[in-house]
């Protein structure tokens, strides 16, 4: 019987035809050599005045080479492609055959016509393994982007999977230029940036309109993605440098939508302002910046101020820039953070800095008064274009009569998740759009979610007054009485904390992530500390508290007590009670805070709850108590919890609620918000707003429907497999027979995920099946996808690992492995002597127990780093940035010290990393020739060329940080 459905072949012909009509003209390359060959004819040929017309030999061409790939990461890789902002253009200089110098240049990023589109199907690399490439695109010869090809019933994250191992597996030489990989089986299309190390799977990104409508069918993504001036775009303008990671990030489609239509705005309507409503936790600082970046290309605008509010957020945001920004001369950061109004002052006056970083508050400083006339003055007339974040909130209104004064021909874009409607207008009656015109684009949380860009969320409602006369939280007699009295009352409080103390566990998932509880003022946060404090005596959930606080609080004359040393009066602030907090604080994590670094003590509160990692229970804060802080602009995937005892309403309960659902892994399926106020209106209204009426996406199903689900899960898993023993027969009936059971138990699997973290749930209350059941259903589980995985790697075709995804993380724990202990290093404190230490003592903590074998390789040395180097760095400097430079001299020096044992040129020795990076092996033949040339008996040879070839396996491992 003929197959329904369109073949891969088929599939393949189409799309290249798509890609013919756009103009892509298709290129017979049947391999690795065949790519050489046409690239180098290609780079002859747009090289062919420079290079007088003598073609490059093939001594020449190795060291083009040897110079756009050598020991380069994909990252280098990617940033030599893209040139710099004043020359976007790829270029190298290689030494001719003559001694002269010759610039070769191999990509244009400014003007696309100048480059060479092409298309290749079938290339064949034979590498570790022998993989066959479905479509690639090729500019100037250069192979960028890699589709591959799958029949319809093939898991995206499967394919993504078995990409990266032909990544891995046989991308060496010029194929480590790909940029882009995109996966379709014709009516399902994602596309994703290539990098260094691990990918993950959840940044596959959906390619849509403008008006966010998805493109997932091959021809209308075609026709939009490959369209070449798009292509161009994406590899030239829209994909950015995470200095701070090494990572290369590709833009999603509103992020580039939003900035292209600023842009626009900019160049074309610079008289009229305009605003980007872009949901929390989408990306809004890369959009802010793309577009900050390419305004002060493109434009005639004197300055470009990106204006942040809260100084608390200044160097999260500063840091961001500055990790996708280039360096400046003499290797400082591209842009300094303004510490003060007269740093601000001084980027103002300079003609070095067309963009510049700063607050709200620093700004105002500057231009209230005439203190800064002088320098104020010349801005009078002058084009200059604010891009201002966290829109919505009031100050921005409050200083823009200020800002008009001295910046008259000024043009400000604004950024916001929750824009300022008439529906949750503040005092001084502004909404976003009176002070900005025009929204220029938007993406709303339903588009979020639906695109997995973040997660929805799971509501439950906690009753915490009984229903004696009537009153219940919200009703109209509630109204009447007073609140502060009741929700504050010590027997409420203590009743929500055993309640967190109870299902803490089951909520967040044995800690794996951790929480925030939200409370109404300082007081309540200090209430809530100390009684978990005093009913947690053992202290089994780490907990922490910060806030600010005010110099003269209102109620102070009631906070009075006598000092039992002098006997005067004295008064017991907020500030007291914070400092006596981060007391305990510095003794449980060894640290050395106050409120007089208050500062500090914010930062590596931060650095916990983003670093929050189950191994390493005693470094982690498993429940922040908050007031304001980290409702607004803290991102952190591993946050899943929101307890909230306050009132929260519009955008505020937006932002806070949002601080939950940021992707991590398939083990967090939702935020979970678990709120002690009856604010189930105000969910409602605030959703509705912001989600322009529709709020289907914004909740996750209710623990009913989901239970429902679960016991349906369970009935089909036992029609497959009615105990774990019976699926030892399905590995004898054939993958069809197995495949069945894993699709089954993923679903079990999938919902269990979800529904544990339920109040209501129960195990009693599931119909045939038991903890043990899921336990042992787990182990058959895991035992398939290993027997599967390893015939995959034996060449067995037939696999159903080519079909569907095992979701094999949502059998995994968290592991202490080198990228973990990696993120730690770049992450230490520079700042403060102390902290630095505790920062120190954790991480060769961790490295002493280290049972990851690759861990082990490299721990001795990661130690000697902590030791040697750390110390040594001043406050400021990039401890990542180090470590590499570090790890690359402690390379050299052991390549020394093996060339001088073997005796041999430790050129030999290089020639064969660089080999066996590029071909998974090393050569043999150079190497036989350099020994033999050295004066090396036949057996001699033998024994130093496996001693070569350890040295360069085992050096390989241990110093890269993979």
């Amino acid at each position: 019987m003929a197959s329904e459905y369109q073949s891969e072949a088929a599939l393949e012909v189409q799309f290249m035809k798509r890609l013919n009509a756009l103009g892509y003209s298709t290129v017979q390359l049947p391999d690795e050599a065949a790519v050489l060959a046409h690239f180098r004819d290609i780079l002859n040929q747009r090289n062919a005045q420079r290079l007088k017309n003598q073609p490059l030999s093939d001594v020449e061409f190795t060291r083009v080479l040897h110079e756009m790939v050598g020991s380069r990461t994909l990252y280098d890789i990617g940033q030599l492609l893209r040139g710099s902002d004043v020359q976007p253009s790829g270029k190298i200089t290689i030494t001719r055959d003559d001694n002269s110098e010759v610039y070769l240049e191999f990509f244009d990023g400014k003007t696309v016509d100048n480059n060479i589109f092409e298309v290749a199907h079938q290339i064949t690399v034979h590498a570790q393994y022998t993989n066959r490439y479905d479509v690639t695109i090729l500019i100037n010869g250069l192979p960028l982007v890699q589709i591959e090809l799958k029949r319809r019933g093939v898991e995206f994250t499967q394919a993504f999977n078995q990409i990266i191992r032909y990544r891995d597996e046989s991308f060496r030489q010029l194929f480590r230029f790909v940029q882009l990989f995109v996966v379709t089986n014709g009516d399902e299309t994602r596309y994703f940036a290539n990098g260094d190390g691990k990918l993950n799977p959840n940044f596959m990104f959906y390619w849509t309109n403008q008006q966010n409508h998805w493109l997932n069918d091959i021809d209308a993504f075609t026709a939009s993605f490959f369209a070449k001036k798009r292509l161009h775009s994406l590899i030239a303008q829209y994909t950015i440098f995470d200095n701070a990671n090494q990572k290369m990030l590709i833009m999603r489609p509103y992020q580039i939508y939003a900035a292209e239509a600023i842009i626009d705005q900019a160049e074309h309507h610079p008289h009229d302002n305009g605003y980007v409503w872009h949901t929390t936790g989408s990306g809004k600082t890369i959009t802010a910046f793309k577009a900050s970046r390419l305004i002060a290309q493109r434009t005639d605008a004197q300055k470009v101020i990106f204006l942040i509010d809260r100084q608390d957020l200044d160097k999260q945001t500063a840091d961001n820039f500055n990790a996708y920004l280039p360096k400046g001369v003499g290797n400082e950061p591209a842009l300094d953070r303004t510490k003060n109004t007269h740093t601000l002052i001084k980027q103002l006056k300079s003609q070095d800095n067309s963009l510049i970083i700063t607050t709200i508050q620093k700004m105002n400083n500057a231009i209230t008064g005439n203190k800064y006339r002088d320098v104020l003055t010349p801005y009078h007339d002058a084009h200059v274009v604010f891009i201002e974040d966290e829109a919505h909130r009031s100050q921005f209104g409050k200083m823009r009569t200020e800002i008009d004064r001295w910046f008259q021909n000024a043009q400000h874009f604004g950024f916001t998740g929750t824009p300022i409607f008439p529906e949750n207008v503040g005092v001084d009656g502004r909404t976003t759009e009176t002070l900005y015109g025009e929204c220029l684009h938007k993406y709303l949380i339903k588009d979020a979610i639906r695109d997995h860009n973040v997660l929805g969320f799971s509501i439950q409602y906690i009753n915490t007054l009984k229903a004696k006369a009537g009153i219940t939280d919200g009703n109209e007699y509630f109204a009447r009485i007073d609140k502060r009295e009741v929700m504050e009352a010590d027997a409420r409080l203590e009743m929500i904390v055993q309640h967190i103390l109870l299902n803490h566990d089951q909520v967040t998932q044995n800690r794996r992530y951790n929480a925030i509880l939200a409370v109404s003022d300082t007081e309540v946060a200090l209430k809530y500390y100390h009684l978990f404090r005093q009913l947690d005596p053992n202290h089994r959930l780490k907990v922490a508290t910060i806030f600010t606080w005010t110099a003269n609080e209102d109620n102070s004359d009631e906070k009075q007590y006598a000092d039992q040393t002098t006997g005067k009066m004295r008064v017991k602030t907020s500030r007291h009670g914070l400092d006596a907090a981060i007391d305990d604080y510095n003794q449980q994590y060894g640290t050395s805070f106050n409120t007089e670094n208050f500062k500090d003590y914010f930062a590596d509160v931060s650095k916990r709850m983003k670093a929050h990692n189950a191994q390493t229970p005693d470094d982690n804060i498993d429940i922040l108590i908050v007031v304001n802080m980290f409702l607004t602009g803290f991102d952190s995937p591993r946050l899943s919890t929101l307890y909230v005892d306050k009132k929260l309403q519009w955008h505020n309960l937006i932002q806070a609620f949002s601080r939950t659902n940021r992707i991590e892994k398939e083990t967090k399926p939702f935020g979970n918000i678990i709120a002690y106020r009856n604010i189930k209106q105000y969910t409602d209204d605030a959703v509705e707003l912001f989600s322009e009426g529709s709020s289907k996406a914004f909740f996750v199903p209710s623990y009913d429907e989901l239970k429902q689900a679960f016991d349906e899960a369970i009935e089909k898993l036992h029609a497959v497999a009615p105990t774990p023993s019976a699926v030892d027969d399905l590995h004898n009936q054939g993958n069809d027979e197995l495949k069945s059971f894993v699709l089954a138990f993923r679903d079990v699997l999938r919902l269990h995920n979800k529904i544990r973290v339920y109040e209501p749930f129960n195990w009693n209350d599931v119909k045939d099946m038991t903890p043990q059941d899921l336990q042992s259903y787990r182990s058959k589980y895991a035992t398939a996808y290993d027997e599967l995985q390893r015939g995959a790697e034996q060449g067995e075709t037939g696999s159903i690992l080519d079909d569907i995804d095992f979701e094999i993380e949502l059998l995994a724990t968290d592991v202490i492995d080198v990228q973990y202990i990696s993120n730690l290093i770049k992450t230490i404190s520079l700042d403060d002597d102390e902290n630095m230490q505790a920062d120190r003592r954790k991480i060769k903590h961790l490295l002493d127990n280290a049972d990851s074998p690759a861990l082990k390789l490299k721990a001795d040395l990661l130690a000697a780093f902590l030791d040697e180097l750390v110390p040594t760095l001043k406050p400021g400097a990039n401890v990542g940035s180090e470590l590499n430079k570090y790890l690359i001299q402690k390379q050299q020096e052991a390549i020394g010290t093996f060339s001088e044992e073997v005796k041999l040129p430790r050129e030999v020795v290089e020639q064969q990393m660089e080999s066996y990076e590029f071909y998974g092996t090393p050569d043999s033949r150079s190497l036989t020739h350099e020994l033999t040339k050295a004066g090396f008996k036949f057996g001699e040879k033998i024994t130093l060329k496996k001693k070569v070839t350890t040295f360069v396996k085992h050096a390989l491992k241990k110093f890269a940080l993979i």
